[in-house]
């Protein structure tokens, strides 16, 4: 051995033997040093306490003796009190006590000053990781190739769900500002993936943040009814501004110029239907494409409606506006109108996105409820107007409708007996599920996008019915009910263009496709209005409605119209033994 191995070999006694004696104690029998500097925040959290339970603590902590005869903790007080926590959960139930592993400091039992300094020592040049370190070392896990159950192990050591860590991988997608976001309201692993998904709609982290207290303050109920509603929106949100980017992306690779979405009152710009040439002659877009001026402008379905940006100094004519006031009144008006359309028919398709959710949910239940079971015996039992009007839709469509809430995929073709080998496959108990499903794509099957300006008292009874299951109402179907809704905050992050109603030039005429979205609006509107309600079939077959339906249903009768949990989560553990 040379003399540079063994002057290396006797340096390392020396260096153990300064953190003390390594040895075990059962913490219980420990106590709190009177020097030990950490006064706050030493509750250990769930992290910690469940790390320290399945796995003891990996982290020796530091004690000296003290003049009573015991041993008090200077360093390494929360991994104490959570080895403390599981040993006494483990004797408990009946299991052996982990010991704690320590450092004894015999040469620390008269000085005071030393220890103190060393505990001020411990709690103050250790940093926690970063978010980003956390998030990235979850994802890192579930990346990793592993047994199931040695993941569910993992997740259980750093005091996760086995969701959370699903989550992670997402989670560690989102942008530098997103997760500043997410971590400045406390949220979750599964949280942040979800804010990650629709973290480029401006504004989402507020959003949910309040969808999420809106969930914690609901009384009586642990859901998450209106962050999927949140999420719905924003998803609804999120793809339109993608269809309107690539709509936008493929006019200006055409050499098309793509006009802002409103126009100012001082814009030269007028729509082709506005405008012809000298002579008189209508231009198309392929007409106008060679003009200079040649331009679009997206309209609400992310279609191009062309314009050409000044068409005076383009050589054209524009077409005589005999009353320009009155004809822009109108216009504004048609406008607001349709505006309120499309809006309340888009909230009406994101609401029913989670409703179908929380349906599908409750057809999968062990056991449907005692209100369940009376609206399906007496849905089928007195063929409702509402039943018989579905079952006599097209089977394709009838089955489809009904496969969603099965939880199966819809059956091929048109046979007779589409179901016949799910109910072979359900047990006997389940069975009355297989009926609820089909008696809610009846009823659903009435919840058409204009609900909300042509209310029934079935389509209230049956909302009703679902709030009383444990469904969240949307703002949007809270409106249906006659409920009026708190708005939500404003965001901080919107822009005043976004802020902003649309200003378009008072004697702008409708264009083409606003006059062709009309036309398709009313004709949808007439295709899925629902059928005038029979007389004396529907209200004698409808079960007893719950005290929310029957205020409702009133309601409808008067033709009154109303407007339109947060737990401690967190953000990815800390260190889970890190003091």
């Amino acid at each position: 051995m040379s003399e540079k191995t063994t002057a290396a070999t006797a340096q390392i006694p020396a260096g153990l033997e300064a953190l003390g004696r390594l040895t075990e104690f059962d913490p219980r029998t420990l106590v709190l040093d009177p020097r030990n500097a950490r006064t706050e925040n030493v509750k250990p959290d769930h992290a910690l306490l469940a790390s320290v339970e399945r796995i003891g603590v990996q982290e020796p902590i530091s004690v000296r003796p003290l003049e009573d005869g015991t041993f008090g903790v200077f360093k390494g007080q929360r991994r104490w009190l959570a080895a403390t926590a599981a040993a006494k959960k483990a004797e408990a139930k009946g299991a052996p006590v982990r010991p704690i592993p320590a450092f004894v400091r015999e040469d620390l039992t008269d000085s005071d000053t030393e220890a103190l300094l060393l505990s001020m020592v411990e709690n103050t040049q250790r940093a926690p990781m970063t978010h980003r370190d956390q998030l990235n070392g979850a994802a890192q896990l579930e990346l990793i190739s592993m047994s199931e159950p040695v993941r569910r192990r993992a997740a259980g050591i750093l005091g996760m769900k086995r969701e959370s860590l699903r989550a992670a991988k997402q989670a560690s997608a989102l942008t530098t500002e997103g997760l500043q976001a997410g971590a400045h309201h406390g949220f979750d692993l599964t949280e942040l993936a979800d804010l990650q998904d629709v973290e480029e709609v401006s504004g989402a982290a507020n959003k949910l943040a309040y969808a999420r207290r809106q969930d914690a303050e609901a009384k009586g109920k642990n859901t998450r009814g209106n962050w999927q509603h949140a999420m719905a929106s924003l998803r609804q949100e999120r793809d339109e501004r993608r269809k309107r980017d690539s709509a936008a992306k493929a006019l200006t690779d055409a050499g098309v110029t793509v006009l802002p979405r409103y126009s100012r009152s001082d814009d030269t710009a007028r729509p082709l239907d506005q405008i012809t040439t000298k002579l008189g002659k209508e231009f198309t877009a392929t007409t106008h494409a060679a003009c200079a001026g040649h331009a679009a402008r997206l309209d609400e379905d992310a279609q191009p409606v062309y314009f050409c940006t000044d068409p005076e100094k383009n050589g054209h004519a524009i077409k005589d506006a005999p009353d320009a006031a009155e004809e822009a009144e109108a216009k504004a008006a048609a406008r607001a109108e349709r505006k309120k359309v499309i809006e309340q028919n888009k909230a009406a398709r994101a609401a029913r996105d989670v409703r179908h959710e929380f349906i599908a949910q409750l057809c999968k239940g062990k056991t449907l409820s005692d209100a369940a079971w009376t609206l399906v015996l007496t849905t089928v039992m007195n063929a409702s107007d509402t039943y018989r009007k579905f079952i006599n839709r097209t089977q394709a469509k009838a089955t489809a409708a009904v496969a969603q809430f099965t939880g199966g995929p819809a059956p091929e073709g048109n046979a007779d007996d589409p179901f016949t080998p799910l109910i072979q496959r359900t047990g006997k108990a389940r069975r009355p599920q297989l009926l609820m499903a089909q008696v809610a794509a009846a009823f659903e099957d009435e919840m058409h996008d204009k609900a909300w300006s042509t209310k029934t008292a079935t389509q209230v009874m049956w909302l009703s019915f679902l709030e009383a299951e444990g469904y969240t109402l949307s703002a949007h179907e809270a409106a249906i009910l006659g409920r009026a809704t708190a708005p939500e905050p404003a965001d901080e992050a919107t822009s005043l263009a976004d802020e902003q109603e649309p200003q378009e030039d008072a004697e702008e005429q409708s264009t083409e496709a606003e006059q062709a979205d009309e036309a398709d609006a009313q004709e949808e509107e007439q295709e899925d209005a629902p059928d005038a309600p029979e007389e004396g079939p529907e209200a004698a077959t409808a079960p007893e409605a719950p005290e929310g339906a029957q205020e409702a249903d009133r309601e409808v009768e008067e033709g009154e119209a109303g407007p339109d949990a947060e737990d401690a989560a967190t953000t990815p553990q800390e260190g889970a033994q890190q003091e």
